[in-house]
């Protein structure tokens, strides 16, 4: 492989000289192997994206340096489930929740994959959608491209940026690339495409294949340029080299410099270099799962804190639920109980962004069928809608809870179980002040160093109110608190 690209350069910087006028002794070479389509910008080394794979970034390039859309500071983030939204299933029968999902505060909608699913080796009656067999298609149970491209034009009319759920470790047994390119595939040593892990409905991509490569980069670009999508969210990316991702994001920002790009992944230094802006906090959802049973909040606070495993720039993706963890392991009310809107607001407290899943704003004690038909069925009025519209308020007004600032400060009270933590920006600060625990609590102090804040909401474990008032240090020294419990404040510094 080595091979193949030096002399893949070799050949790329020969012509780049003889476009120039310059004259320069003949040089016996090798036909290179793979032939590059790349149209790199004025500015960028030859070296950098030969075939897909990126093999410089040393910031020559403007599109080259680490960068987060200015957008990104004050996004909340909402996985939309196609299928299960809406009797229809539809493009169009979703478009009737935006209104609802914009008066919440959502400004940012993750699409699941929206391309045909392979019916070879199908699982359940509809199949998984992580099955594509076809990127640069639309599933027609949902609609039409025309459709999508609606959806996509009225979201953006109304705010919203959207993201695609991209699937590059894999396709479905049904995949035209399977047929015209098996090479494009991972193959035993009988010959024979296998499967990655379990996941027997689905082909495992070779990425050792640069025409591979090159056109699943075509596909991506699609849908941000001819689409208009403002970003993706990358199913299991570390399953793909980070120099594949490298160069992906390069020829993306290439086309649009401000899109997202989300990796279904923890904390990961080489993803967060230079592609990905966002990764998962696996943390913060492990240990909220098992606050109920009593969890040290030391642990809620390491999965706060940060991690060194994020490049400058990046930052957590916060989240207490998903596709994969409603299906799997329960509803947010089957396992998080009343500890739900407690957590959901630490979420938005944490560096980076939060995420709500569909029908996380109704208290919907259900975990949604993957593979089958199961519309989930809405409240009038989700119970958790105010409290989601109150925090989305909050992150997006005030620029202490910024995405990308690191920065918070955790306050020591004098009972283990009590939380407290700010984040500053300019001349404010919030502040969150609560308990943590299934158990009241009574007498307990903590000084978070503000005289006087603004309460901007309360929960008091069963119901939000926000009604501003005017609290001081002295009333939270020997205070009780019922389970759950929880304060935010805003004060100027």
């Amino acid at each position: 492989m080595k091979k193949i690209l030096a002399l893949t350069l070799a050949v790329l910087m020969i012509l780049s000289l003889a476009s120039c006028g310059e004259k320069k002794a003949e040089t016996p070479t090798e036909p290179a192997a793979q032939k590059s389509e790349y149209k790199l910008s004025d500015q960028v080394d030859e070296k950098s994206v030969v075939d897909g794979v990126m093999t410089l970034i040393d910031g020559k390039d403007p599109i080259l340096k680490k960068s987060a859309a200015s957008w990104l500071d004050t996004c909340v983030l909402y996985e939309v489930n196609v299928r299960q939204f809406t009797e229809e299933g539809t493009f169009k029968a979703f478009e009737g929740h935006l209104e609802r999902l914009k008066g919440m505060g959502i400004n940012t909608l993750w699409f699941m994959p929206i391309h045909p699913i392979s019916e070879t080796g199908r699982k359940g009656t509809l199949g998984s959608y992580y099955a594509v067999s076809d990127y640069k298609a639309v599933n027609p149970e949902f609609g039409t491209i025309d459709d999508f491209k609606h959806l996509v034009d009225k979201a953006h009319e109304m705010g919203f940026k959207v993201l695609l759920d991209w699937v590059a470790n894999h396709t479905g047994w049904d995949n035209s690339w399977l047929k015209e390119h098996e090479d494009w595939y991972v193959r035993d040593e009988s010959g024979k495409v296998v499967s990655p892990f379990d996941w027997t409905d689905v082909a495992k991509l070779n990425y050792d294949n640069y025409d591979m490569r090159a056109e699943m980069i075509r596909c991506m670009q699609y849908w941000v340029e001819d689409v208009g999508i403002d970003g993706y969210r990358c199913d299991h990316a570390i399953g793909v080299p980070n120099n594949f991702w490298n160069a992906a994001v390069y020829k993306l920002k290439s086309i649009n410099s401000e899109i997202m790009m989300l990796a279904e992944n923890s904390e990961n230094i080489g993803l967060t270099e230079y592609a990905f802006d966002s990764c998962y906090n696996d943390g913060f959802y492990s240990h909220a799962d098992t606050i109920l049973g009593g969890v040290a909040v030391s642990s809620i606070k390491d999965a706060m804190a940060g991690s060194t495993q994020y490049a400058a720039g990046s930052f957590p993706m916060n989240y207490l639920d998903n596709h994969d963890k409603n299906s799997y392991e329960g509803s947010i009310v089957y396992r998080l109980e009343n500890a739900y809107p407690a957590l959901l607001a630490l979420s938005y407290m944490a560096p980076g962004i939060p995420l709500i899943y569909t029908s996380d704003e109704t208290a919907y004690d259900h975990e949604l069928e993957f593979f089958e038909k199961d519309t989930v069925k809405w409240d009038d009025e989700p119970v958790y809608a105010p409290l989601i519209t109150a925090l989305s308020k909050l992150k997006t007004e005030n620029k202490a809870l910024a995405s990308t600032s690191a920065d918070i400060t955790f306050h020591e009270p004098d009972n283990s179980k009590l939380f407290a933590c700010s984040r500053s920006a300019d001349d404010s600060a919030v502040y969150f002040i609560g308990s943590l625990s299934k158990e009241a609590m009574t007498g307990v102090t903590v000084d978070c160093g503000f005289e006087e804040a603004t309460v901007v909401m309360h929960h008091d474990g069963a119901k939000l109110d926000t009604t501003e008032t005017k609290m001081t240090k002295a009333d939270f020294e020997k205070k009780d608190y019922k389970p759950f419990e929880f304060y935010i404040l805003v004060a100027e510094k």
